[in-house]
């Protein structure tokens, strides 16, 4: 069943997505934090 296959991987594709860009963003977040402290 190519159709089921390919959905599966779009969604394996999305929830990967999804993870790496909350990661990116905490990762910002906190870079930002630490960069702000540094500076006072």
């Amino acid at each position: 069943m190519p159709f089921t296959a390919a959905l599966s991987q779009q969604n394996t594709a999305r929830v990967a997505v999804k993870t790496v860009s909350r990661a990116l963003d905490m990762l910002f977040k906190d870079e930002l934090e630490y960069n702000t402290k540094m500076k006072v």
